[in-house]
């Protein structure tokens, strides 16, 4: 695949700055469970929590950071062979905010001049989006394009609070592969679960959707929906090591060894003016303190995006305000070095969650109010 055009496409739509400097990226996942596939009890894992690919990068090539400094300072016991999350912090995200160790993590990235980099995936609303992006494609209604946004997280917010009826429903109709003649009963029962269920939305929003459900009954086919593997949701997370390679495609990415990843990295090549690009490599954390540095701050960022997801306002609203003085510091070190480093470039972040989710990551971590 050529990379020139989707490149540019994607810089200049998203207004992505600074992304022909020369960088170093880091990375490290979490939360990666290699395939989503519907059973007829639900989804074959126990909990869908988000997948987070990030890590930490500076500019340049290489860098003079003294790595030993930090890691005497984190005081890590003499059997701890490589840094891991495990050995900083624990528990949920609350209670991490509460470790020393963390915090020393990210006061000595700022100080250093690193950044950070992460991409968020909710990977139940990556696999049901679909059916709203169907609709919305073939009714060519400006209003519903507009608010697609808004559109998707609220048909999210159903299928989530009611997963077992709706996953259900989703393997008898063989999603995201529904036959043909299945089409028409599955429209109607899109059309039940929406009115049935959009009570939890507010009138306006609750009337947008069950609007915009109804018009697929309208539609002769639901293009992204049909001609995939049946039950099938997600069958790697590989295409999404890709972007960066492109987006950055000056830059130099370090990933920790990942076998099935690097297979599938290897057999997709990415080009340019017909030359390969080979801008990547996998090592063994072992030997990068930089990677398990990138261990910790993945870890992090998926409890983080996990307390996100599941949160609800209220709750979240208590929760920011009886923050410890400890908490608040940490919580605040971690908004520091995420705006220093949109501040280089918006292309270190992406994210794939619902408009819920983003706004209640502005209110905890940024203060906006909800």
């Amino acid at each position: 695949m050529d990379i020139n055009e989707l490149r540019e496409t994607i810089i200049q739509h998203n207004g992505l700055q600074n992304t022909d400097e020369v960088y170093t990226f880091y990375y490290d996942e979490t939360n990666n469970i290699r395939k989503l596939y519907l059973k007829d009890s639900g989804f074959n894992v126990n909990k869908a929590d988000n997948f987070i690919l990030a890590g930490i990068l500076h500019k340049g090539l290489s860098t003079d950071s003294d790595y030993s400094t930090l890691f005497q300072m984190l005081n890590l016991q003499k059997s701890a062979h490589e840094l891991k999350l495990k050995h900083i912090a624990k528990g949920g995200f609350l209670d991490m905010l509460k470790s020393d160790k963390i915090l020393i993590i990210l006061n000595w990235l700022i100080e250093n001049k690193f950044y950070i980099h992460y991409f968020n995936l909710n990977i139940t609303y990556w696999s049901i989006i679909d059916i709203v992006d169907s609709i919305i494609s073939e009714s060519r209604n400006p209003f519903y394009s507009i608010n697609h946004m808004l559109l998707k997280s609220d048909f999210y917010e159903l299928a989530n609070s009611n997963s077992d009826i709706f996953l259900k429903a989703l393997h008898d109709f063989n999603y995201p592969d529904v036959p043909e003649e299945k089409a028409h009963e599955f429209c109607l029962w899109l059309i039940d679960f929406t009115c049935m269920h959009n009570c939890v939305l507010s009138d306006f929003r609750a009337s947008a959707l069950e609007k915009l459900v109804k018009e697929s009954l309208k539609i002769k086919e639901l293009p992204f929906i049909s001609g995939f593997h049946g039950r099938e949701l997600i069958d790697s997370f590989m295409v999404f090591y890709l972007r960066n390679l492109y987006i950055f495609k000056n830059s130099t990415h370090i990933f920790d060894e990942e076998k099935s990843i690097q297979d599938e990295v290897k057999k997709f090549s990415l080009t340019e003016n017909g030359m390969p690009i080979q801008n990547y490599e996998f090592v063994k954390s072992h030997n990068s303190e930089a990677v398990q540095l990138s261990d910790v701050i993945a870890g992090f960022l998926g409890k983080y995006f996990s307390y996100i997801k599941d949160v609800n306002d209220e709750q979240l609203q208590l929760d920011k305000a009886g923050l410890t003085s400890k908490q608040s510091m940490t919580l605040s070190a971690l908004k520091h070095i995420i705006d220093v480093s949109d501040d280089v470039s918006r292309g270190f972040f992406n994210v794939v969650s619902s408009e819920g989710e983003q706004r209640r990551n502005n209110r905890f971590l940024h203060g906006v109010k909800l």
